[in-house]
């Protein structure tokens, strides 16, 4: 996640700053209303980071939320499904 904020903040200024608050709002976002994000494979939902190509990969359990990945759309399809 580091490196891509680095790797947005090189093509535009502040634009790294922006991702990174992205994520941080989706987060947020997964903690008011987790059964929100698309349901996906063994349990996951799938939460669109807003205005950048990611999605953020979390189950939800009776006491906790666990994120699985911040996942790139054209990247490394399904990576994070090792971490299941």
């Amino acid at each position: 996640m580091i490196n891509s904020a680095l790797y947005y903040d090189r093509q535009s200024p502040g634009q790294g700053d922006r991702f990174l608050k992205a994520v941080e709002a989706t987060e947020a976002a997964i903690r008011e209303q987790p059964q929100w994000g698309q349901p996906g494979e063994a349990g996951t939902r799938t939460w669109r980071i807003r205005n950048f190509p990611f999605a953020m990969i979390y189950k939800e359990f009776p006491d906790r939320i666990t994120v699985f990945a911040v996942a790139h759309f054209s990247r490394k399809p399904r990576y994070w499904t090792e971490r299941l």
